[in-house]
């Protein structure tokens, strides 16, 4: 294979450029319809009352954090195979970001070991679970958790935009905040659904919500009905100018552009073409490995019964009796023009969070063990039957 085979890759074709040239001719490039079309959208797909578009996934977790008042020294929660904003949107806050050990058999973070943290370390003010590779966590139990101890949630769902999963009979998106606080999403160019650069929180709280708009735009009120301290000097009578705000907290400038929201918009017409792309894709590699696994050089990844994984990884790892080491292997595929990633280093083991909090990985064993030994293959959307025939047979070439 001549060309580099990445372990991700947007899907962009003519109609998401045609519709981003639309904007760019419009009177519109931020702060415009398309911002409210790609909300209503994204909010419809996953069933949430509210969705506010951002930047990027890192400040959807940022501005979640503060929408449910975490502040200096407040313990947040969350799994540590995931990526660093997971945790550092705890510290954004001055908070004190914490760990618990991965499910072994969803990769996500365990509810029993949340349960256990609980009871014998501290209760925390805000709980993370990450839908890890596009499998959703299990938010029914964390809600039950929730309740029971008093903390938030928020999900993490920048793996899983157009995952569900089953409880009692119903179906729920991730993101649908049906058993959350809030959720997030990230719309990263390797994401299923891509704004180029984006993120999006969801909620079906009208307070938080409205909350959420005011820190993502500068802490600015531009509805008059919500005024606070109208300036009499400026303000005379009952009449408001049009162009008078307020601003009513300290917010953050990370509103998504009109011509990222379209992107988005067009790309969410194909969510559920993409899904089952790569459900098929994670199918095939699953049959293509199938022996391996049986002798233990593989373990597949998981695919947990009552979900629907829209998956955005493909985390293999290497079994007991595979002769190949992770590095060796990773190196050998990047000779041949297949670049695998690894997901994720925990992220206790990250030189600025070991350096605060000193966590010892001794105290993760189940992520430590998926850790040494997982590599993501190539999954995404334009992925061809010759490139896929041929990561599966260099793999396998390699092993023998």
């Amino acid at each position: 294979m001549k060309k580099p085979i990445p372990y991700g890759r947007q899907s962009v074709i003519p109609e998401d450029i045609e519709a981003v040239i639309a904007v760019l001719q419009s009177d519109w490039l931020t702060m415009g319809p398309k911002v409210t079309e790609f909300e209503e959208a994204v909010a419809a797909q996953c069933g949430a009352k509210h969705c506010i578009a951002v930047a990027n996934g890192t400040a959807a977790l940022h501005l979640a954090c503060l929408a449910l008042k975490v502040g200096p020294g407040d313990l947040g929660v969350t799994s540590p195979i995931s990526f660093l904003a997971s945790a550092n949107c705890i510290v954004y806050c001055d908070g004190r970001p914490d760990f618990v050990d991965i499910d072994p058999q969803t990769l996500c973070l365990s509810p029993d070991e949340l349960e256990s943290y609980c009871k014998t370390q501290a209760v925390p003010k805000v709980v993370i679970p990450v839908d890890f590779a596009g499998v959703p966590a299990d938010l029914p139990r964390f809600r039950k958790l929730a309740d029971h101890y008093g903390f938030k949630l928020i999900e993490d769902a920048a793996h899983s935009i157009g995952s569900t999963y089953e409880y009692k009979g119903e179906t729920y998106a991730c993101g649908s905040c049906a058993h959350t606080d809030l959720a997030i999403f990230s719309f990263h160019p390797v994401k299923t659904i891509t704004t180029g650069e984006g993120g999006a929180i969801l909620t079906n709280d009208d307070h938080l919500a409205h909350k959420l708009r005011l820190l993502s735009s500068h802490g600015i009120e531009r509805n008059h009905s919500n005024y606070r301290l109208p300036d009499p000097s400026i303000i005379a009578g009952s009449e408001k100018p049009a162009w008078y705000h307020e601003m009513q907290m300290l917010g953050y400038n990370y509103r998504l552009t009109d011509i990222h929201s379209v992107l988005g918009l067009s790309q969410m017409k194909r969510l559920e073409r993409h899904k089952a792309k790569r459900q098929q894709i994670v199918r095939n590699y699953n049959k293509a490995f199938a022996e391996a696994a049986k002798k233990e050089i593989f373990i597949l990844p998981p695919w947990p019964e009552h979900t629907d994984p829209c998956y955005h990884l493909y985390p293999l790892r290497l079994g007991p009796a595979c002769g190949v080491k992770r590095n060796d292997l990773y190196r050998q595929l990047r000779e041949r023009n297949i670049y695998t990633q690894v997901h994720y280093i925990p992220i206790y083991r990250q030189p600025f969070h070991h350096a605060k909090w000193h966590r010892d990985p001794a105290q993760f064993p189940e992520s430590e063990k998926y850790f040494a030994n997982c590599f993501s293959l190539p999954l995404f959307p334009a992925m061809t039957q010759e490139m896929f025939d041929y990561v599966v047979q260099t793999l396998l070439s390699i092993l023998k």
